[in-house]
């Protein structure tokens, strides 16, 4: 028995937004949101997967969304790779997720909070290469809390997060483990102790999928192998256009430098600075500003 790269965002929102989810998901919400403690009593999952939309969930904007028990809304999203205004996206998708709940004429006061969570297996903030979860909420200066609620992020960087570094009580430490390495298990690991995390892996098994699914999720890896591909290659290509462009700068810099060592040692033999403007094809009024000071660039003739 293999289990599904729940870093493929298909196959995420296959184990935590699909029917059978409710389990995990809430096991995955409180240990996200509340520190593993039982907060969050219930959720219900908003346009759950079905295997008969296979075909239309190429890149949702929301992988997976829930309204828990209190009337607060989850957006959870597995993002594979940078693209520009990631963050501005995250945002636009909670703030609309706000404003979706209220038709026209609607009372305010029955606006629920959104919580944003997004699962990034790329580097993020690379300025800080330890620090794999941040959290934002709206504040006051002081620090506290907006008391209406409203919209809250969560960023969980996976290429930062070193499993031997986290205590073995870490209420994320079995789902992290999971997102990171699920892919290579053949059996649930006994080291997984968390049951909402195990209850995922069954749900994560590759022999549950239809052939359909199947035929899906091989696709959608390929995709992201063939992203990952073409921008490996246009940095390589950035790379061997910035070298060439280099080169012919430092061509273009070396011609001129030997022109003016060239001019120096003229002015030094009596040459006028007309002919050697002309003969050199330097600017004349350089090579009268060299009239004043020809011995130092005529001794690098001298040395060369």
């Amino acid at each position: 028995m293999k289990f599904l790269d729940l870093r493929n965002d298909w196959a995420f929102k296959r184990v935590l937004g699909s029917r059978e989810s409710a389990g995990p998901l809430r096991g995955f919400l409180n240990d996200a949101l509340h520190d593993g403690e039982p907060v969050i009593e219930s959720v219900k999952i908003i346009d759950p997967y079905l295997p008969s939309q296979i075909n239309r969930l190429k890149d949702s904007a929301v992988d997976v969304r829930a309204r828990m028990a209190g009337g607060g809304e989850a957006l959870i999203e597995m993002q594979m790779l940078p693209v520009a205004g990631y963050g501005q996206r995250l945002l636009y998708n909670g703030a609309k997720a706000i404003t979706s709940q209220l038709g026209r004429g609607a009372d305010y006061s029955r606006i629920r909070p959104v919580t944003v969570i997004s699962i990034m297996d790329f580097r993020y903030w690379k300025e800080s290469p330890d620090q794999w979860f941040r959290r934002y909420a709206m504040r006051e200066e002081n620090g506290r809390l907006w008391e209406a609620g409203g919209l809250d992020m969560v960023f969980i960087e996976l290429p930062k997060v070193d499993l031997a570094l986290l205590p073995p009580d870490h209420p994320l430490r079995d789902w992290l483990d999971c997102l990171k390495n699920a892919s290579d298990w053949r059996n649930i690991p006994r080291t997984i102790h968390n049951p909402a995390v195990r209850d995922a892996l069954n749900l994560a098994r590759h022999d549950s999928l239809t052939p359909t699914e199947a035929d899906k999720m091989s696709r959608r890896q390929l995709y992201k192998m063939d992203q990952i591909n073409m921008r490996r290659y246009a940095q390589e290509e950035g790379m061997k256009e910035g070298m060439k462009e280099g080169m012919k700068e430092g061509m273009k810099e070396g011609m001129k430098e030997g022109k003016l060592v060239m001019a120096a040692w003229a002015l030094s033999k009596g040459h006028t600075p007309e002919e050697i403007a002309q003969d050199t094809g330097l600017p004349l009024a350089e090579v009268r500003a060299l009239a004043g000071k020809p011995k130092r660039r005529a001794r690098k003739l001298q040395a060369a």
